[in-house]
């Protein structure tokens, strides 16, 4: 006759076994359910710019069957200097539904003093590509026909001319002042923009002398003879029949180290493991497709892919130190208080 200990102990026993079974079984049915509706991509630029298409390709790639297969929605947000994006991430659900680009720009607006999130409010999925721009006039300009031209005027016109560029504090605002401070640059005041569609718009139509872009931009101007390419931001000149005999920063006699952009994606922090690492997979997808590789990056000759994901400890490590050196240099230039 079996007694009642027995029966309990048996019951127990059971019961261990089966719940981590079920638990296992739960995690494993999350997984397999996401993304079962639309996800939010948040696009920190401005509709036109260069990474806005860059956004939307993405977007468009990962709605695919085989990758996440669910409509990927592209939404725009950049308000002070990408502090509204950030927020409204930090304040929707960690669930892998709300995933945001970012880019190497964020290592300095971080340590904007309006900047109440730290890194560690987000994780990262992984770095996508690297972004090359270059610097444009209108070919009818008078007085700017190469880069010797514009250093000589600004040396002569001291605060008279400006450069359009991408955001207060941003990358693109610290290579524009390393670009002042440079024995062989030239003094130019920075011309803050929400994006590049806005820079290559504006030189375009005559309201703005110099501008930076990617070149994937400028290209339609300079093939109707609008625009002429003086510069390529890098240490060598692009391979790019419009921008082959387009000098670097090295040809010119500039010697700062270039601070080159990258694109990437993050959600919030504490969003399930497996949902990062389907998002992460995803994109790694995108990043081998044929049509990134074959039609995307023939538009856009200023894309240097570079993919890096899946060990986000390392992600999130090195961004922290990008994001104190950044700081340092912040200092060094008193765009920042210590």
């Amino acid at each position: 006759m079996t007694s009642i200990k027995t029966t309990t102990r048996n019951l127990v026993s059971a019961m261990a076994i089966a719940l981590p079974a079920a638990f296992a079984f739960g995690s494993a049915a999350q997984a397999q359910d996401y993304p079962s509706k639309p996800i939010d991509l948040v696009c920190t630029t401005s509709p036109g710019s260069g990474t806005a298409a860059w956004c939307e390709m993405v977007a468009g790639e990962l709605a695919k069957e085989g990758y996440l297969g669910v409509p990927v929605n592209v939404t725009y947000k950049n308000g002070a200097s990408n502090w509204e994006p950030t927020l409204y991430v930090s304040q929707q659900p960690a669930d892998g539904y709300t995933i945001m680009h970012f880019s190497r720009s964020f290592t300095s607006y971080f340590n904007l003093p309006h900047f109440e999130l730290e890194p560690a409010a987000f994780e990262i999925l992984a770095k996508f590509e690297e972004t090359i721009y270059g610097i444009g006039v209108r070919c009818d300009d008078p007085d700017l026909k190469t880069w010797d031209d514009i250093v000589a005027y600004a040396e002569n016109n001291p605060g008279q001319l400006g450069m359009g560029f991408n955001k207060i504090g941003s990358t693109h605002h610290l290579q524009t002042t390393m670009i002042t401070r440079d024995p062989k640059g030239a003094k130019l005041n920075f011309v803050p923009y929400s994006g590049t569609g806005g820079v290559v718009k504006d030189v375009v139509g005559g309201h703005l002398r110099v501008g930076a872009a990617q070149p994937g931009l400028w290209n339609s101007h300079i093939e109707a003879g609008t625009i002429c390419p003086v510069l390529i931001l890098n240490e060598e000149q692009l391979d790019h029949p419009l921008w082959a005999s387009v000098p670097s920063i090295r040809d010119v006699g500039m010697s700062y180290d270039v601070p080159h952009q990258w694109q990437g994606f993050l959600v919030k922090a504490g969003t399930p493991d497996d949902r990062m690492d389907i998002l992460t997979d995803a994109l790694r997808k995108v990043s081998e497709s044929d049509h990134y590789k074959e039609v995307y990056m023939d538009r856009n000759p200023h894309v240097v892919p570079n993919f890096v994901g899946g060990d986000r400890d390392k992600l999130m490590s090195d961004f922290l130190d990008a994001v104190a050196t950044t700081r340092e240099f912040l200092l060094e230039i008193e765009f920042i208080q210590g």
